[in-house]
């Protein structure tokens, strides 16, 4: 009788602690677990993956109009997403950070969304859940560091959960995102496409040079593509793409030109 009650007490501490992780890990572990220069060991210690559960993360920075960009203006606010997807996942975890290339933190985090939170772990600044999420969708906003201040490195380990308070049937899944800084404060898309907008009857653009549109959702599946011309209003109705959050990329003809890179948007569509 005394072994079994041991035996069941050892296993109720090993739940609650997986229970009180799903916090976040800055908070109750006090751990840096992101996947950057000098953090500890990933999330799949806890969380191995044997069964068939897939995770797979993304970052997304936007600027103001919800274009996706791949260069920071010093001291501009950015929305960031951290998304994770998968097969069969009852909620969704996340912990990322952003450095610089000395290891320093960059920038900061701000304005954190729905079951998301900042912590902070040996004074690099933590962005992470709060509590499981059903989306797998996690915001907050970025403040890019000063001038001068070169690369930046976002880093996220992303976790896909069953729920059931054990140390296996999740899946893990780590990513990384550099972006540059703009040292000219040049903005490279005025001229390509004006900023979609969506109504009860789809997804509304105005392209101002002649490129191809493509949407995706959120697991990189491709829902539409067409070619337009400069000038040109284009309509997609709804029952043409899936339902939620979907990405709207725009290549230009003239891609290879420093002034018409390829551009992204984020939309939410709701049918």
């Amino acid at each position: 009788m005394k072994n079994t009650i041991l035996a069941f007490s050892a296993t109720t501490l090993i739940a609650l602690g997986l229970l009180s992780s799903s916090n976040g890990v800055a908070e109750v572990q006090n751990q840096d677990r992101t996947g950057a220069p000098g953090s500890v060991q990933s999330c799949v210690q806890c969380h191995s993956q044997p069964g068939s559960m897939t995770a797979e993360s993304s970052i997304f920075v936007a600027d103001s109009n919800g274009n996706e960009v791949a260069a920071y203006l010093a001291g501009e606010t950015y929305e960031v997403s951290f998304n994770i997807t998968s097969n069969s996942a009852v909620g969704y975890g996340f912990q990322a950070t952003s450095v610089l290339s000395n290891g320093s933190n960059a920038g900061e985090f701000t304005n954190p969304g729905t079951s998301v939170q900042l912590q902070s772990v040996a004074a690099r600044h933590i962005v992470e859940q709060s509590s499981p999420s059903p989306t797998g969708i996690f915001t907050a906003n970025w403040t890019a560091p000063g001038t001068g201040s070169g690369d930046v490195d976002f880093y996220m380990a992303g976790l896909a959960a069953n729920l059931q308070s054990q140390t296996f049937g999740d899946a893990y899944d780590g990513t990384s995102l550099s972006l540059t800084e703009d040292t000219n404060g040049i903005d490279e898309h005025n001229s390509l496409m004006d900023q979609p907008t969506v109504t009860s009857q789809g997804i509304d653009m105005h392209t101002l040079t002649q490129g191809t549109i493509f949407i995706y959702d959120l697991n990189g599946r491709l829902n539409f593509t067409t070619l337009a011309n400069a000038n040109e209003s284009v309509t997609i109705n709804s029952n043409k793409i899936g339902n939620g959050i979907q990405i709207i990329r725009f290549v230009p003809q003239d891609q290879f030109s420093s002034n018409f890179t390829p551009q992204s948007w984020r939309v939410l569509v709701q049918k």
